[in-house]
C-alpha cells in the first residue's frame, strides 16, 4: 500500500468510539479468535487517567496501536516509577510505514512526561533494539523434566501442594510484599487473577501453593509461552514468593501432579539462594537474558532520585557526595545520540542510554567483575550496579 506518513492520524490516545475497532486489529495481528461484544467493550471503557491505547488510524480506523501502563516497583527501600509497554501491533496491510516506530517514540516521551523512569517492553522484537532498548536483566535459566525428577530426594512427607485459588489472595499477597524486589499490588490484583487465570494465560495457567505442615510456605505461577499450545506439557515460571526451600522441595510434586513434560525457570541473578539449591539439586541453569522483554531507562536522573535511599545505605558519605546523574539528546534514536552521565567531582562515566541500561539493570552482554570506569567512580559504580533483575509476573503487560 502506497501511504505517506503524512496521510495517517496520530499519534494519538484511542477516542471511545474506536474501542471495538481497536480490539479487532489486537486480534487480527496476534491471530485471536473475533468478537462481537461491542457494546460491551463500550459499556465496560473508563478512559485512562494515566497511559492508554494510542493509534496511528487511517480512513478514520485504527491501523497501528500501543498501549502504555504504569506501575511502582519496590527494590529493597526504593520506589521506582515504572512504565510499561504493550500490546503493539500495526496491521498487516499497513506495515513497512514506519508506524509502530512513530507510536514507540511518542509512547516513550508521554511515559516520562507522565511520571515513569524505567521502561519495560513485553517484546524483544527488531523495532525495539533498534530504538536503543536492550534485553532484560541477568537471569539463570533451569530447565526441569520429568526424566530428571525420578533421581530427586523425596519430598518431605509433610509437604503438599495445591491449586491455588481466590481464597489464598491475601496470603499471596503477604508472600509477594515480603520479597526484597517487587511490584506494588494491593490483594485485590490477585483476587482478580486468581478468579480469572485466562485473563494472565502467558503469565499463569497453573497456580500452585506449596504448603508444609498446614502452613502455606511458597505460590508458584506458571504460564504458557508465547506460541506454545495449552495442552503441550511445557510450562514456564512467570512468578513466585516465599520459602525457595519449600518451593524447590516442591519441584518433583508440581511436574508430576500437572502431568508437565518440562517446566522453564528463569531465576533473577541475586536470587543466589534458589540458584544455589537448583544446583544442589543437580539442575543446570544457563545465564542469559529474560526472554520476550526488552527495556530502556527514560528517566535516568529520575531513576537514581527514586532510589537515593538505595544509594545512601550502599554508599559512604564522602563516595555519595557530589555524586550526580544527567541525561542529554533524544530520548530515542537507536544511534547513540543520547548521553546518559555518572559524575563526581572531576570524574565522569558518559554512555548513550542502551549502554547505560546495560550497566545499571545487568546484562549478560557484559556479565563481568570490571567497570568501565576508575577512581572512586569506579567504586561507586561497584557498590550500586548491576540493580536487581525480576519477573514482571502478574505486571505483564
Amino acid at each position: 500500500m502506497n501511504t505517506s506518513l503524512a496521510q495517517f492520524d496520530g499519534p494519538r490516545l484511542m477516542r471511545r468510539e474506536e474501542v471495538f475497532a481497536s480490539d479487532q486489529l489486537f486480534r487480527i495481528c496476534f491471530e485471536m479468535p473475533e468478537a462481537d461484544n461491542e457494546k460491551e467493550l463500550l459499556a465496560n471503557y473508563v478512559p485512562p487517567r494515566r497511559g492508554g491505547t494510542y493509534v496511528m488510524s487511517h480512513q478514520g480506523k485504527p491501523v497501528s496501536q500501543i498501549g502504555i501502563f504504569h506501575d511502582q516497583f519496590k527494590m529493597y527501600d526504593g520506589t521506582i516509577q515504572v512504565g510499561s509497554i504493550g500490546g503493539v501491533c500495526t496491521h498487516p496491510d499497513y506495515r513497512k510505514h514506519g508506524l509502530a516506530s512513530r507510536l514507540m517514540e511518542h509512547c516513550t516521551q508521554q511515559l516520562v512526561d507522565e511520571g515513569a523512569r524505567l521502561m519495560l517492553i513485553s517484546g524483544d522484537a527488531g523495532v525495539y533494539l533498534r530504538l536503543g532498548n536492550v534485553f532484560q536483566g541477568k537471569y539463570m535459566y533451569f530447565s526441569i523434566k520429568p526424566e530428571q525428577e525420578s533421581q530427586r530426594r523425596a519430598a518431605p512427607a509433610d509437604l503438599i501442594v495445591r491449586r491455588a485459588t481466590p481464597a489464598d489472595a491475601l496470603i499471596c499477597s503477604e508472600l509477594y510484599q515480603a520479597e526484597p524486589v517487587h511490584f506494588v499490588r494491593q490483594k485485590s490484583d490477585f483476587v482478580y487473577a486468581l478468579n480469572d487465570p485466562m485473563s494472565h494465560r502467558y503469565v499463569h495457567v497453573d497456580q500452585w501453593i506449596v504448603e508444609r505442615s498446614g502452613q502455606v510456605m511458597a505460590y508458584l505461577f506458571l504460564g504458557v509461552l508465547w506460541g506454545s499450545p495449552l495442552n503441550s506439557g511445557i510450562r514456564h515460571v512467570g512468578e513466585y514468593a516465599g520459602s525457595r526451600v519449600a518451593l524447590v522441595d516442591a519441584l518433583n510434586l508440581i511436574v508430576a501432579t500437572g502431568n508437565l513434560k518440562e517446566l522453564t525457570w528463569p531465576v533473577a541473578w541475586q536470587d543466589r539462594e534458589l540458584i544455589q539449591l537448583l544446583q544442589d539439586s543437580g539442575y543446570s541453569g544457563n545465564r542469559t537474558h529474560l526472554d520476550g522483554s526488552t527495556h530502556r531507562i527514560i528517566d535516568f536522573p529520575g531513576l537514581m532520585k527514586d532510589l537515593r535511599v538505595v544509594l545512601q545505605a550502599r554508599l559512604d558519605k564522602n563516595l555519595l557526595r557530589g555524586l550526580r546523574f544527567e541525561q542529554s539528546g533524544p530520548l530515542l534514536g537507536g544511534l547513540g545520540d543520547d548521553r546518559y552521565t555518572i559524575r563526581r567531582g572531576s570524574e565522569r562515566l558518559e554512555l548513550d542510554g542502551a549502554e547505560m541500561t546495560r550497566l545499571v539493570m545487568g546484562s549478560v552482554d557484559n556479565d563481568s567483575d570490571s567497570t568501565p570506569a576508575s577512581g572512586a567512580l569506579a567504586e561507586v559504580i561497584s557498590a550500586l550496579f548491576p540493580l536487581p533483575s525480576f519477573l514482571p509476573g502478574l505486571n505483564y503487560h
